[in-house]
């Protein structure tokens, strides 16, 4: 296992699971090795095969505790209705077995909570908190479900423990945030900066400090910021498309249109990258193409009262009255009901 984590941390995912593929051939009754296997798969995103190795490593060990977490892992990661049920269930047999868990209590209570069921959340974040008062994967989930339901205090208190337990860039990133929800902006900043110290490549501190930033109307400075994020993790939509707002707010258009661009690239179902885009088009009176990005946002998100003010905008400016009159109606309806 020691050599598994190791394999990890270095991030040789594909090469951990070569070889327990190998390993298991050696040894087709170890449920342990057949774990491990199930986590090199989920790892390497092929949730098929995980599922079906860490059931297999349950047949072979009777109330394999640890098996029915990484399971229930599995089908949370799915991100769908039937995932969360199952893994819900997982993490149910998990804790019949054992009532004491910690993993098995937080996880469920994460499974609860992102399906919309913020107390039952609550209520196992905070079993396993009163099992173990040191549990900070549970006080950070029970800050984050108490900042969903409007507590800040409460979201405050259990996050800043869970710093003092572990201070790490995660930990200290997401005190930032709820700083910044009760309105300190400076403490807020602090702990962002904090977070890059520890780990100058985190490009969720980066983020959210641009954001900061970019509320203050700081922009040069949040751009600053939104270039690390990007550096550090190019395949984060919400840092390219931030960046490029960032950079229409300073009138960079030639580049604010590629970041455009490269968002709805990495994900050409987000509504917002194509409204957002239209809005550029406008400023730089591209009309016909403005009209398309409203058009796409609206086959995307049908009841958007902005996306059907922005298409009168762009209809009315080619001189399309009657239809650019229509999207006006639809846009004040929809703002009305």
């Amino acid at each position: 296992k020691q050599w598994y984590q190791r394999r990890v941390r270095g991030g040789e995912y594909n090469n951990a699971l070569v070889d327990f593929k190998l390993a298991v051939k050696d040894a087709p009754g170890n449920a342990l090795l057949f774990h491990t296997l199930g986590l090199c798969y989920h790892r390497n995103n092929q949730i098929t095969k995980a599922l079906e190795t860490l059931t297999h490593a349950m047949s072979l060990q009777e109330h394999f505790i640890q098996a029915y977490i990484s399971r229930g892992n599995v089908y949370m990661s799915m991100n769908t209705e039937r995932g969360y049920t199952l893994s819900k269930r997982d993490y149910c047999r998990a804790l019949h077995y054992n009532p004491t868990n910690l993993t098995a209590h937080t996880n469920l209570g994460i499974a609860l909570q992102s399906n919309g069921k913020m107390n039952e959340g609550w209520k196992q974040f905070t079993a396993a908190i009163r099992i173990s008062p040191e549990c900070h994967a549970a006080l950070e989930a029970r800050s984050i479900t108490n900042l969903q339901m409007g507590h800040l205090f409460g979201a405050f208190s259990d996050i800043n423990q869970a710093v003092q337990l572990y201070p790490t860039p995660t930990m200290l990133t997401n005190r930032g945030v709820i700083q910044q929800y009760m309105g300190d902006a400076r403490n807020a900043m602090a702990d962002f900066q904090q977070a890059i110290e520890a780990d100058p490549k985190y490009s969720l501190a980066y983020f959210n400090a641009a954001s900061l930033y970019f509320n203050l109307r700081l922009f040069e400075k949040a751009l600053k910021y939104y270039d690390e994020a990007v550096k550090n993790c190019p395949d984060d939509e919400s840092a390219v498309l931030n960046r490029a707002i960032a950079r229409v707010m300073l009138k960079h258009y030639d580049a604010a249109m590629e970041d455009f661009n490269t968002a709805v690239s990495l994900n050409p179902f987000a509504a917002h990258s194509y409204f957002n885009r239209g809005n550029l088009h406008l400023t730089l009176g591209n009309n016909v193409e403005a009209e398309e990005d409203f058009r796409k946002a609206l086959s995307l998100q049908p009841k958007d009262s902005a996306s059907f003010t922005q298409l009168a905008v762009a209809l009315g400016r080619q001189f399309k009255k009657e239809e650019a009159l229509e999207n006006f109606r639809k846009s004040i309806k929809l703002s009305e009901g």
